[in-house]
Formats: structure tokens, C-alpha cells, sequence
């Protein structure tokens, strides 16, 4: 048995996913993540300044630290499309080279996509599914029959366009729903009834079954999550009112997300809406679990940093 490791960077977190591996079967161990105190810099087509990059270098160290405690063998490390296309992350990516020795794996649209896919692949039994992958700033939708659409809105952009505070007021979440519902009537979507099934993925995704868990008080931790879109509705009404109540469940279940969940409920609730789909499952299993997988059955050769062996 050897144990891999993978670390996914962006401008806002630092994820990890610690693995086992057996042959070409891998089991997930561990999911943690590291929450950065600035978004959006780079993102804004600035450079990061030194002290944003010290955090990040930090942030990777003691993930590298939780990698060597769990005996793990190598890491791989990761970048999404979105932060790989900007020119502006070159000069962190070159940093992280030279600090850590890790050798950046930069994703474009295409390969995200079938990491993605492959790490959902279980999935596509669903008839006519749609797998929605929520991003800071922008929200991207792979079917399991080539179907592809990346739309330049995410609760990150949302949040800092039109929330003032922590969390928005009744007016700003009216706004938010009123930009989500612009941007989706932009994108030239397939129409109602086209998707029957959807999985939606990634750390917001997740964190929405979170807040829907709590609000429900579902406390089963095994098997598929499942989310109904009428309940989903009523928890983002029950958001967008200005109560206080809302804070301290926010707080209870995603407080790593504590200013962005309320802008990404709204986005899944519009998209799910848009598409009147009846089946609604959540998957932990992202970018990380697809790229790695890749790499244990051999369909990508990456360099990784050797911890052991």
C-alpha cells in the first residue's frame, strides 16, 4: 500500500487529499483545507505582494507537514484552469518551485474538465446528467456526453460585486439573484427538461449540503447526498431574510465560507431552477480525486515531491 497526496492551489484556498493507494484502486484518507486571509488578488491581474506570497508558501508547508505525518510518499500539486491561464500567477508558480520544490500541474479547461468527469465517472449511469463544478468566479458544466459550458460567475465574484459586509442584506442577495439570473439567460443554455439528473461538485457544492444538512438536521454520514429542490429553495429564503439566526448556522457549518455560501446558494438554486431537474446528488470528489486517479492508472506522468522511497 502507498499512500499519495495531492495539493490544489488557487487564489483564495489551499485543498488537500491525502489517498491510498492499492494497484490502480485509491481510496480518499483525508480532505483538508487551508483558507487564505486575501481573494482575488491575482485574479485582479495584480501580482501577489510578498507577504500574500509568504502565506500561501506557509499554507503549502504545513499541508506538506500533514503529508509527511500521514506517511504519505509523494505530492503532486495542482492549479485550475482559471488561475493557470492568468499571466500574473507565473511569478507564484515559479516561487513555489523554488521554496518547495513542487512542480506546479496546470490544468486547462479541457483537462479540468475530464479530471472532473473522471472522478464522477460513477455518475454517468444518470440519464441525462449535468455535473456542475461551482468556482470562485466562475461556474463551469460537463455532461457526461461532451457537453461543456464555462460561465464567468462563481459566490467569490458575487460576494465582492455586491455584498458590503460579511453577509448580504435582503437587497444585495435581490441583487445577486437578479446578476445570477442575467448571466444565466446570457450563457445560452440548454433548455429546460434537456438534463433530467445533476451532481454538483467542489468545495461550495459541498458546503451548500452542509448548511442544507444543518437547516434540515439530517445527520446521516454515509451514502449518496442528496438535495431536493424545493427544501433547497426553502433554506435560500430562510437566507437571504436578515436574521440573526442565519449567522450562527452559517458559522456552525461552513465557516470557512462564512461571506461567499449565501451567494452560492443562490447561483445552485437559479441553476437548478433553470434546469427543473428532480434529481439532485452532491460529490465530494473533485479536480484533486480525478487528476490523481489519472496518475495512478497511468494516463498522465507528472513530477511529484518524493517525501519517501
Amino acid at each position: 500500500m502507498r499512500k499519495y497526496a495531492i495539493i490544489d492551489f488557487s487564489a483564495s484556498s489551499l485543498s488537500l487529499l491525502i489517498a491510498k493507494i492499492e494497484g490502480m484502486k485509491m481510496e480518499s484518507l483525508l480532505h483538508t483545507r487551508t483558507q487564505l486571509s486575501f481573494s482575488t488578488s491575482i485574479y485582479e491581474g495584480r501580482l501577489l505582494s510578498d507577504v500574500e506570497k509568504l502565506e500561501i508558501i506557509e499554507s503549502a508547508e504545513g499541508l506538506i507537514d500533514i503529508c509527511r505525518n500521514n506517511d504519505v510518499e509523494r505530492v503532486y500539486a495542482i492549479a485550475s484552469s482559471t488561475l493557470s491561464s492568468l499571466s500574473a500567477s507565473q511569478d507564484l508558480f515559479d516561487l513555489i518551485m523554488e521554496r518547495l520544490g513542487m512542480d506546479i500541474i496546470r490544468l486547462d479547461i479541457a483537462e479540468e474538465g475530464e479530471a472532473r468527469l473522471v472522478a464522477n465517472e460513477r455518475y454517468s449511469i444518470l440519464n441525462r446528467a449535468v455535473l456542475a463544478d461551482f468556482g470562485s468566479i466562475s461556474l463551469k458544466l460537463y455532461s457526461f456526453s461532451n457537453y461543456l459550458c464555462t460561465i464567468p460567475l462563481g459566490p467569490l465574484g458575487l460576494y465582492k460585486e455586491n455584498v458590503s459586509e460579511v453577509i448580504p442584506s435582503k437587497k444585495e442577495a435581490d441583487a445577486i439573484k437578479e446578476k445570477v439570473r442575467q448571466s444565466l439567460d446570457e450563457a445560452n443554455l440548454p433548455e429546460e427538461g434537456f438534463f433530467e439528473n445533476a451532481v454538483l461538485a467542489g468545495a461550495y457544492s459541498w458546503a451548500i449540503y452542509q448548511l442544507y444538512a444543518g437547516y434540515y438536521r439530517l445527520s446521516h454520514q454515509h451514502g449518496e447526498k442528496i438535495i431536493q429542490y424545493k427544501k433547497l429553495k426553502k433554506l435560500c429564503k430562510y437566507l437571504v431574510k436578515q436574521d440573526n439566526s442565519r449567522s450562527l448556522m452559517i458559522l456552525k457549518n461552513a465557516p470557512e465560507l462564512m461571506s461567499q455560501i449565501i451567494p452560492a446558494v443562490i447561483l445552485a438554486k437559479e441553476l437548478l431552477k433553470r434546469f427543473g431537474v428532480s434529481n439532485i446528488i452532491v460529490s465530494d470528489l473533485g479536480v484533486k480525486e480525478g487528476v490523481l486517479k489519472q496518475i495512478v492508472a497511468g494516463q498522465r506522468e507528472e513530477q511529484a515531491l518524493q517525501l519517501k522511497g
